[in-house]
């Protein structure tokens, strides 16, 4: 087994070739990449939306006979709120097709902030405008957040691309056919993020703000308040109260998604699981946040990453997890974890699915070792030996004769 030092060099010569390869070369395996991904996809296409059997070229692919699960939940619910939007959590106004009702209860259609609520019922209205209807936008939005995450790559480190989608065996189910709409709006939001930020405009710290607003797995980013310039905390501040808080007042029974879940799904020991893993990984990514070298692209990315965590263990519902790893990560580590746990399933002969949720979780703590190795263990183990001044640098950024990064 070769030493830590040879494998580091070994990454280095292969991430400083691959981003000397011809920009031509670059584009090509990217464009190779997107074919596969929709051959993939294919056969996950619904029948209802488009019949290949019309197509003498296509005609020999199987095809789902109806719409995914969470369309068939999202159509409900789109509906509902486009009727009277006051309905929106108590359903009452609108009742379920035989599909709809054999497929989930009232509740469990769309259990979800009215932020992304609202968003799927504005693309259900422009899919009947565009007769594609809400699952021709909602796949719309997958490929728009696939065509993003390409644009990023192809400005950071192109190659990621093709190790995260290569494989598109799960997510082409996920996207196409089961279609995790919610995810999909809060996925393109956080893209959206990610280029302002890289543009380097406020506008960022909003986007954040409001895709925790639809999911809450980006919620972590709150702890960077402290840093950010007082008018930008209080947007912030306002887009999670406005979007989490004050539906509380406006809609009746808003409060029972919050509720809701813990009835379907996970005991108590992943609930104990989720939070101990969860909290200790929030802790580590503090300290290595503030006291590394992240910029807000990374700070972007990361903060996906504690909320999904525990949820992924406390559902026992890898997805959730998974799913957010795919946001580009120009430092390699969080698309590796999904790459590589997402491969284990299919190359390890007996590994079920599950086992992506550990491999996933080992391989990101690994990051943050990596990260605090970058720092040095003889300034971790200072730190560690003076928790007043630690938590302190970890709050504000400030560290004794560091300047602290930028958040804007």
């Amino acid at each position: 087994m070769l030493p830590e030092n040879a494998w580091v060099a070994r990454a280095r010569r292969f991430d400083a070739a691959a981003r000397a390869w011809p920009r031509w070369a670059q584009l090509l395996a990217v464009l190779l990449t997107l074919c596969v991904m929709a051959w993939q996809s294919l056969p996950h296409v619904p029948r209802p939306f488009t019949d290949f059997r019309q197509s003498s070229w296509l005609s020999g692919i199987s095809q789902p006979d109806t719409f995914g699960t969470d369309t068939i939940a999202d159509t409900f619910e789109a509906r509902v709120v486009r009727h009277d939007v006051w309905d929106m959590y108590t359903k009452a106004g609108v009742d379920q097709t035989p599909e709809e009702a054999a497929t989930w209860s009232k509740a469990a259609s769309a259990p979800y902030p009215p932020l992304v609520l609202l968003c799927q019922a504005a693309l259900a209205a422009i899919g009947d405008r565009l007769g594609i209807g809400l699952y021709g936008m909602t796949l719309g939005l997958a490929v728009l957040f696939v065509l993003l995450s390409a644009a990023y790559c192809l400005r950071t480190r192109w190659y990621l691309f093709p190790l995260l989608y290569l494989n598109f065996v799960y997510f082409s189910g996920r996207f196409v056919e089961v279609q995790d709409g919610t995810y999909l709006v809060m996925l393109v939001t956080i893209m959206a993020a990610l280029f302002a930020a890289r543009a380097g405009s406020a506008l960022a710290h909003a986007l954040v703000a409001a895709a925790a607003a639809m999911k809450l797995l980006p919620l972590y980013y709150v702890r960077h308040l402290g840093r950010l310039p007082r008018l930008h905390a209080a947007i912030v501040v306002a887009i999670l109260a406005a979007g989490l808080v004050l539906p509380a007042a406006l809609w009746p029974n808003y409060t029972y998604i919050f509720t809701f879940h813990e009835e379907l799904k996970g005991g108590t020991g992943g609930l104990v699981a989720g939070a101990v893993f969860g909290a200790l990984f929030a802790v580590c990514l503090a300290y290595v946040d503030s006291r590394g070298d992240f910029d807000l692209e990374d700070r972007i990315g990361w903060s996906l990453v504690p909320v999904a965590l525990f949820l992924a263990m406390k559902m026992n519902v890898p997805r959730h997890l998974l799913v957010v790893l795919l946001v580009p990560d120009k430092r390699v580590w969080r698309n590796a974890a999904a790459a590589i746990a997402l491969l284990v399933p299919l190359v390890v002969p007996g590994a079920r699915f599950g086992a992506a949720l550990p491999v996933a979780t080992v391989l990101l703590f690994a990051a943050l070792a990596w990260e605090l190795s970058r720092i040095g263990w003889d300034t971790v183990r200072d730190d560690w030996r003076h928790p007043a001044r630690t938590l302190r640098g970890m709050v504000t950024g400030r560290w004794p004769g560091v300047t602290p990064a930028t958040t804007a």
